[in-house]
Formats: C-alpha cells, sequence, structure tokens
C-alpha cells in the first residue's frame, strides 16, 4: 500500500472541510497582507485560487492530477512572486 493509502477509505467530505479551512486561511492572509501594504499581498490569491481547484476536483469537476497540477503551477507562481517581491 502507498503512503497514505489509508486516505482513500475517508470520506470526501472530510477533505472538502479542510479544503474549505485552507480556503478561509488563505483569505484571512490576503486580508491581513492587504491591510499592512505587504507588497507580495495580492500574490496569496493565486493560494485561494489552488484551494477553489481543489474544491473542483471533490466535485467532480477535475481530475486529482489536474487539480494537483493546477496547485503546484499556482503555489510556484506564488513562490516567485513574493521572492521577486522581497528583494
Amino acid at each position: 500500500m502507498p503512503i497514505g493509502g489509508f486516505l482513500d477509505s475517508m470520506p470526501t467530505v472530510i477533505f472538502v472541510i479542510f479544503h474549505i479551512i485552507f480556503l478561509l486561511v488563505g483569505l484571512w492572509a490576503v486580508m491581513s497582507l492587504g491591510k499592512s501594504k505587504a507588497k507580495f499581498a495580492s500574490a496569496f490569491w493565486l493560494y485561494i485560487v489552488s484551494q477553489i481547484g481543489f474544491l473542483a476536483v471533490f466535485g467532480g469537476i477535475l481530475t486529482l492530477k489536474m487539480g494537483v497540477l493546477i496547485d503546484q503551477i499556482l503555489i510556484l507562481i506564488l513562490v516567485i512572486w513574493v521572492a521577486m517581491k522581497v528583494k
């Protein structure tokens, strides 16, 4: 059994709840960073979109591989964006 295989037996609703929590944390981060006028605050919208992508996976709109690919691309853009703004 691959590592994490036990997660396949868990109800989908648990993963949906976690991704909604991640989405809410992302919204909180955007609002907090926006209030502090951080240069990279708007970059965190990419994280929020990535969570919407995972919710689309659980809603049957995207495959898991497509959701993960979109997530990783968005997070890579976020990392580059923040790194460029910090200089």
